[in-house]
């Protein structure tokens, strides 16, 4: 979350006084605000899902989609909306990331928070069973092969 807090400042930074017409003439403001932006995305991607599920106000998902589409379809950025998410998105978002950070008893909640669940292999047990739900594979056969549970296949 200071990574994002971080990139939001630094965007702050670099737009400071400046104007959309700027945005559009100075590719390497241009490029770094858009950089700070995939940070920010990233960074949101990297929090656990119990967190981003206890923390709802805040649109996760719009967050990391934006990464997604500024790294995989960077061609098609428009400074327009760049402007607006720096005018409209990144200030209640820094708000927001400033008082889960101030909010959060961190010794607390790294004792609480399950590490497994969110490590790479156990996503790519998720992967395995989308893919036997989407065969027809019941959820108990399931579970029974990755070791998920009944519920998390459910969610699914």
């Amino acid at each position: 979350m200071e990574h994002i807090i971080a990139s939001i400042d630094n965007i702050f930074d670099f737009a400071k006084g400046k104007t959309i017409e700027d945005l559009d003439l100075n590719k390497m403001m241009f490029y770094a605000i858009v950089k700070n932006i995939e940070v920010i995305g990233e960074a949101a991607y990297r929090l656990t899902k119990t967190f981003c599920k206890l923390h709802p106000d805040t649109p996760w998902p719009s967050i990391v989609r934006m990464r997604h589409v500024l790294v995989h379809d960077y061609y098609q950025i428009k400074s327009k909306e760049v402007w607006k998410v720096i005018n409209e998105d990144l200030r209640p978002l820094r708000d927001q990331i400033s008082s889960y950070i101030s909010e959060t008893d961190w010794e607390v909640w790294e004792k609480q928070e399950i590490v497994p669940a969110e490590s790479d292999a156990h996503k790519s047990m998720v992967q395995a069973a989308r893919r036997m739900l989407s065969k027809g594979i019941s959820a108990e056969e399931i579970s029974d092969i990755t070791g998920l549970s009944i519920v998390e296949i459910s969610d699914l």
